[in-house]
């Protein structure tokens, strides 16, 4: 098999928490691989996971800063050229700009193959949307040989790269598999929400909804909670004072993935309110831990979510409202859901995802 060269950090991020997970598990698959990323990690330890397992990581000073185009590429190329690496993965338009220069440079020297997973285009901006997917779709078409989907939703976005396209989901963290599933709090609706504070996620969708389901039917039990930070979160607490319910909605903040798992486990349904998402982490995330999933018909929503099986799709905040009148009306719904959710939960495991990657990407390129 050849070596793959895998980018694990992103922008103005360093090496990620969910790159690392991937890079681990697709070394504990077999796939020789080889990493680099810029020289700062999105928390701490990361590079000590990487480093205990024996993976090869090269860190490069500034690549994840959009400058020294020219050197970076050549750090790059040296790289390629010394491990005899033939497949490069990458994850933005920078590293895939750089990767694209090397192949150019080695023409006819050291064939490159280039796999590129799109995880973002600016996609709660109508007119970004639309001028991003045009460039990122054209440069795809130029130089990625496979790209990787996470999900139909996003694949449709595509549509005319359909031809290199394979879906993959992306995996959760092992800490978020349990061998038996955590039993769920039978106190009415316990929801949760995790997200950035800004356009496009629309907290005050749930806040409005929730206010006049409590309105309606007298409840209450129940409780949200919006992990997060951003411009817009004053803006959503006046609005929660607004409506009288500042006692039933809480604002924890920015939180480690171990808190929100942690606040997942004290819940009983994950909630999402995204005008788009690529993927939704905030989707899946709850699914494994065997709660009840209510989401707009957005990322992988709509590959998971069958209606009163595997949770509820919505697409007005009127859907919302009666979605948590039902669930509040019969709330043995929520646990049957969340036991569903929880067989299923192997979707999402990084070993399976591993060897779906192994099959159906390496041995195309």
């Amino acid at each position: 098999m050849n070596k793959l060269l895998f980018f694990a950090s992103d922008f103005r991020i360093g090496l990620s928490a969910l790159l690392t997970d991937e890079l681990i598990a697709f070394h504990q698959c077999g796939i020789d691989i080889f990493a680099i990323a810029g020289e700062n990690e999105q928390e701490c330890g990361l590079t000590e996971r990487v480093k205990s397992r024996n993976i090869p990581i090269t860190r490069i000073k500034g690549l994840d800063c959009h400058a020294n185009f020219r050197m970076l590429a050549n750090t790059i190329k040296e790289i390629v050229v010394k491990n005899s690496i033939h497949i490069v993965h990458v994850q933005n338009n920078w590293q895939l700009a750089l990767v694209a220069y090397v192949k150019y440079k080695l023409l006819f020297k050291h064939k490159i193959r280039i796999i590129y997973t799109l995880h973002g285009f600016r996609h709660n901006s109508v007119w970004k949307s639309c001028i991003a997917q045009l460039v990122i779709g054209f440069a795809l078409f130029l130089f990625a040989d496979k790209v990787i989907c996470m999900c139909h939703y996003l694949k449709k976005k595509f549509r005319l790269l359909s031809y290199k396209i394979v879906l993959v989901p992306l995996g959760v963290p092992f800490t978020f598999f349990t061998e038996k599933l955590q039993p769920l709090p039978q106190n009415g609706l316990q929801m949760i929400f995790p997200a950035q504070f800004r356009h496009g996620k629309n907290q005050d969708v749930i806040i409005r909804a929730f206010a006049e389901h409590i309105k309606r039917t007298k409840d209450d039990n129940s409780k949200l909670i919006l992990p997060g930070a951003g411009d817009l979160l004053n803006v959503m607490k006046k609005l929660v004072e607004s409506l009288g319910i500042s006692d039933r909605v809480e604002f924890p903040g920015l939180l480690s993935k171990e808190d929100i798992r942690q606040l997942y486990l004290k819940s009983n349904i994950g909630i999402v309110s995204s005008n788009s998402e690529t993927f939704g982490q905030s989707i899946v995330e709850p699914f494994v831990l065997g709660r009840c999933v209510i989401s707009r018909p957005v990322g992988i929503a709509n590959d998971i979510i069958r209606n009163g099986v595997n949770g509820y799709i919505y697409n007005h905040e009127k859907e919302l409202t009666e979605i948590f009148d039902n669930l509040y009306a019969h709330q043995e719904l929520i646990c049957q859901i969340g036991e569903n959710n929880f067989r299923e939960r192997n979707l999402f495991n990084w070993e399976r995802i591993s060897r779906v990657y192994k099959e159906k990407i390496l041995s195309l390129v």
